[in-house]
């Protein structure tokens, strides 16, 4: 086999590789999605409403609800004026500026992220696995993005 025929299997092999894991990946990614959003539509949610009950697990600004969002405050204020007249959420004075209000969850508000959460964590495309397994998978799922030290 010549030198360039050789290379030519090696960077095949090698490209074979990253393609069957960005297609496992992809499958993955595609198959939490599928189980998320059925989750969400069991408790008639809509998604951005379901991101935000599983961020207010602690008070936040609209602005730091929106930074987590990916959006722009007013978007969060639709959002969460929608959840307001649902009874899931209220706006209260911050500690520590007289300038801004918090987001924080009511009882209901709190028991429906409870629940949503709940559901989220079961039958998950990664229930198979365990815990050690989840672990191992979440270090080199880091490690390929480089956020491990």
């Amino acid at each position: 086999m010549s030198s360039e025929a050789e290379a030519s299997a090696t960077a095949e092999q090698a490209g074979c590789g990253v393609r069957e894991i960005r297609g496992l990946v992809t499958e993955l990614s595609r198959r939490m999605d599928a189980h998320r959003r059925s989750r969400i539509a069991e408790l008639g949610l809509t998604p951005t409403q379901a991101k935000a009950l599983e961020e207010l697990g602690e008070p936040k600004t609209a602005r730091e609800l929106a930074g987590v969002l990916c959006c722009e405050p007013p978007n969060v204020t639709y959002v969460m004026d929608k959840m307001e007249k649902q009874g899931l959420v209220v706006r209260q004075p911050h500690p520590t500026d007289r300038r801004a209000k918090q987001l924080v969850l009511t009882d209901a508000g709190r028991e429906l992220r409870l629940d949503l959460l709940r559901r989220m964590g079961k039958d998950s495309p990664l229930d198979h696995l365990t815990g050690e397994g989840r672990h191992e998978l979440r270090t080199q799922l880091l490690k390929a993005l480089d956020r491990v030290g």
